[in-house]
């Protein structure tokens, strides 16, 4: 599980949506979510954890232009191969990003250690912990 913490700075909200913004070390996160309960009220100012699986980070070339807002740009530090995935992890400012993706797409992609990808996250993917 990837978990980042960061600081709402933003919500907006339409009928039963959320649509919260989170600021990461000076990178803007956000995330989807169904409109919360007073027992879970989220409010601007308040710290959250990020948390999203590796299986919802997709990795992509650096110049590639993508509709999803949470995309950025990190260098891979290590790969591990399984017979079916590989386990990619990027140093996103110091915390570590994992991203599982086919060996297929890990060998179209060139993947190797050092090299900077972009990395993808959709914001229906990421969850909200209050701490």
């Amino acid at each position: 599980m990837n978990i980042l913490k960061g600081n709402i700075v933003s919500i907006k909200q339409s009928e039963s949506l959320m649509l919260v913004f989170m600021d990461v070390k000076g990178y803007l996160f956000n995330s989807l979510l169904l409109k919360n309960g007073d027992e879970n009220r989220l409010e601007v100012g308040m710290d959250v954890h990020l948390i999203f699986k590796e299986t919802d980070v997709t990795l992509a070339t650096t110049d590639s232009i993508v509709s999803e807002r949470n995309s950025f740009v990190s260098k891979i530090t290590h790969i591990e191969n399984g017979k079916l995935l590989a386990n990619i992890r990027l140093d996103f400012l110091g915390h570590e990003i994992n991203a599982l993706i086919t060996k297929g797409a890990l060998h179209g992609l060139k993947c190797k250690i050092g090299d900077e990808f972009r990395w993808v996250v959709k914001a229906s993917e990421v969850t909200l912990q209050i701490l």
